[in-house]
């Protein structure tokens, strides 16, 4: 350990092999990772979806993004592997072996060419100058390995520093080529030529070009650049799986929908319903279209969450589809129902006409009866038939007659409660007209129960009770009968009938 360098203390034996040991596994998790994400469902509908707006631009970077990660793999493949056989040289690594090993795991000796477009990666994630998370430490970084927390498809993407690393340990001597996965994994790679790696043996230069990183650094990038690629490839799969799927299932409740329209004569031109059928035809359309074309248009992010796909897809506008088809579906079938049900509501409104016809005219015949019976009293006009009503109803039984029920529905509705109105119409009319012939039969039933009081005490026949008496009854017996007049001589008679109840003591 007295021997230092740029990178810090040499590492002794056992520190190489424990960072060797844990480096393959971060290498074995990228590799995994980076696989897993080229086999993705939704990168492959990306890549052969015809893409618009939003969607293309994002998905145009993140495929640059993901061919510079397989750059960075075979870099990273090949400045392993060169580690590997430098430790593979000796059993027992001499001082200039393990100076040069730890050059290889902890200095900045691998070089990676920048993407030939600058535009290829979101212009923070060239920043030479990023945060190394275990830059303060060497001998733990490493510990968060690519997707460390994510998770693609259900696995995990990131492994533990220590997850495999004592089965590692124990074949570091004879792991001289065991890292270079990204040759034999069937996506294309660097060969290790020209990529910044020291050959075998050969002392660690300083790259000629390109950024320098370091092996944990360089694991760093790759997990930020994958954490990019995976939530633009997530949030599109997201939406993919979530919104055409719906919109299809509502787009055959529509089809049904306009089906029964039609059964009902709900045309476009001709009801509302039907316009408003053909409204959300358009947007059905116009939505799945954007929405296969432009998924992340369709795309809200969860707020503060750093998790690749962390949101939902947006259903706004699929959910005001949805509302305005059920409130159209409603309205069809409130139609439906009027063809079933018309006949028994056709019925039922002659009957209420007809009930208001027959009080209006015994309104009528009561006003010429009060008007004859009736002295100096008001009585109100009593109107005709409701004509109107009679009409608009035989226009309602032509509707029926030619299925017309998109028509027949709201005149049916309106007409049932006009109907209902002019009953009561009538009903109060016939109340005012016969007012005062019940004032009349009031004042009488008051007077004959005020003698039948005077007669349980024989007081009857009293002189005074008995003119008066005669005095209110040939006015209420007489026609026409003056109310006024009669009143006062049922209240003359109720007075007297008191005060010969009070001088006899019997009040």
């Amino acid at each position: 350990m007295a021997v230092t360098g740029p990178p810090g203390p040499v590492m002794d034996q056992d520190e190489v092999d424990r960072a060797l040991a844990r480096l393959g596994a971060e290498h074995k998790a990228v590799e995994d990772s980076l696989l897993a994400l080229q086999d993705h469902a939704g990168r492959r509908l990306l890549e052969g979806a015809e893409l618009t707006g939003t969607t293309a631009e994002r998905w145009a970077t993140t495929e640059r993004t993901i061919a510079l990660l397989w750059t960075y793999f075979d870099v990273y493949t090949d400045a392993l592997r060169a580690a590997r056989e430098v430790r593979a040289r000796h059993r027992w690594p001499g001082p200039g072996e393990l100076a040069e090993l730890t050059e290889r795991l902890r200095g900045e000796s691998v070089a990676v060419p920048g993407p030939a477009d600058p535009g290829a990666v979101d212009p923070g994630a060239a920043d030479p100058g990023a945060a190394d998370p275990g830059a303060a430490d060497p001998g733990a970084v490493g510990a968060g390995a690519v997707g460390a927390g994510a998770a693609l498809e259900g696995s995990a993407v990131g492994v533990s520093a220590a997850a495999g690393a004592g089965a590692a340990e124990s074949d570091v001597a004879g792991s001289g080529g065991a890292g270079s996965g990204g040759a034999g994994s069937g996506v294309p790679g660097n060969g290790g030529a020209g990529n910044g790696v020291a050959g075998p043996g050969a002392p660690v230069e300083p790259p000629p070009s390109g950024e320098r990183f370091t092996l944990d650094r360089l694991v760093a990038r790759i997990n930020e650049l994958y954490a990019r690629s995976l939530d633009v490839v997530v949030s599109a799969d997201a939406v993919w799986s979530a919104l055409p799927a719906r919109i299809d299932l509502l787009a055959a409740e529509l089809h049904r929908t306009r089906s029964l329209a039609r059964s009902v004569g709900v045309r476009p031109g001709e009801h509302p319903a039907g316009d408003d059928l053909e409204a959300i035809t358009r947007e059905l359309a116009a939505l799945r279209a954007q929405v296969v074309s432009d998924p992340l248009a369709f795309w809200r992010p969860a707020p503060r969450s750093s998790a690749p796909g962390g949101g939902r897809p947006d259903t706004d506008r699929y959910d005001r589809a949805a509302r305005a088809l059920e409130d159209v579906r409603r309205e069809i079938e409130a139609v439906l129902q009027v063809r079933q049900d018309s006949e028994s509501r056709l019925l039922r409104l002659r009957d209420l006409l007809s009930r208001a016809d027959r009080t209006l005219a015994e309104a009528r015949t009561a006003r010429t009866e009060v008007l004859a019976k009736i002295a100096a009293s008001e009585v109100p006009v009593v109107s005709g038939p409701p004509t109107a009503l009679h009409e608009r109803l035989a226009a309602a039984a032509e509707y029926r007659r030619h299925a017309q029920w998109h028509r027949l529905s709201p005149l049916l509705d309106a007409l049932e409660q006009e109907a209902e109105e002019e009953l009561l119409r009538a009903r109060e009319s016939l109340t005012a007209v016969t007012a005062p012939l019940a004032v009349r039969a009031e004042l009488r039933g008051r007077l004959d129960a005020y003698r039948a009081r005077m007669a349980r005490y024989g007081l009857a026949d009293d002189p005074v009770l008995a003119e008066r008496y005669d005095a209110a009854r040939r006015l209420l017996w007489s026609a026409p009968c003056d109310l006024r007049a009669a009143e006062q001589a049922v209240l003359r008679y109720q007075r007297a009938a008191g005060e010969v109840l009070t001088a006899g003591g019997q009040g």
